[in-house]
């Protein structure tokens, strides 16, 4: 439950313990965006152009757009 906390990093973007395990597996850095909105523009590219995407990664989107 402890990661399931959302904490301020880098570029004032908030993300859970959790939240990076996802981006993580997906092999993206959230270090490397300049602002939460640049961050789900992209996730929201990869998650209409690859296939074999799962659900987390759309939840996750779907999270980080209500703190936006």
């Amino acid at each position: 439950m402890e990661n399931d906390f959302v904490k301020t990093r880098k570029n004032n973007i908030y993300l859970s313990d959790n939240d990076l395990k996802i981006l993580k597996k997906y092999n993206i850095n959230y270090e490397d965006f300049n602002s939460i909105r640049e961050m789900m523009f992209y996730l929201e590219e990869v998650i209409n152009n690859c296939e074999d995407i799962d659900d987390d990664l759309e939840e996750l989107l779907i999270k980080i757009s209500e703190y936006n």
